[in-house]
């Protein structure tokens, strides 16, 4: 008969008794907790009402803001609402990006935004900017307002 050691009993009771590892669930992030209303008015002035936050699921919200003549929103898909969906942030991005690509739109990436982020034409006076941050990804479409203060934006939309 084998004996086992007293460190393999250690270890097999151990195991036997550690809380399940279940992983997380990915928390629900909402739009105005991507973008604050703070971080807004530093980048397009104080001069748009917003946001308007709907959230038709936990963790799928959207941000408007009116201005004069313009305005911009946001829909944030966070990791909960991708995994909800079973989809990744990739292939969301992805997804985002290359609804509004075509023959003559193409998009243009910008390094150093978020994990990754591009912005592409999205009709007469529109961008549309797509985020990918490490909790969801953000699409944003701006009317009216200036390609640097669009950038602004981005850049606000990717920092956790």
């Amino acid at each position: 008969m084998m004996r086992s050691s007293p460190l393999a009993v250690l270890l097999l009771f151990a195991a036997a008794n550690a809380p399940s590892q279940t992983p997380a669930e990915p928390s629900a992030v909402r739009c105005d907790a991507v973008l604050t209303a703070e971080e807004a008015v530093a980048v397009v002035g104080d001069g748009y009402q917003g946001p308007a936050v709907d959230e038709p699921r936990a963790g799928f919200t959207s941000c408007d803001w009116q201005g004069d003549g313009s305005n911009f929103g946001f829909t944030f898909a966070s990791l909960k609402a991708l995994a909800d969906e079973q989809r990744t942030a990739d292939e969301e991005f992805e997804f985002d990006v290359q609804a509004l690509e075509n023959d003559t739109t193409k998009r243009e990436p910008l390094p150093g935004v978020g994990v990754k982020a591009a912005i592409l034409p999205a009709g007469e006076d529109a961008l549309a900017v797509v985020v990918q941050r490490a909790d969801g990804v953000a699409r944003m479409i701006t009317y009216k307002i200036e390609r640097e203060k669009v950038l602004a934006l981005a850049r606000a939309l990717a920092t956790p």
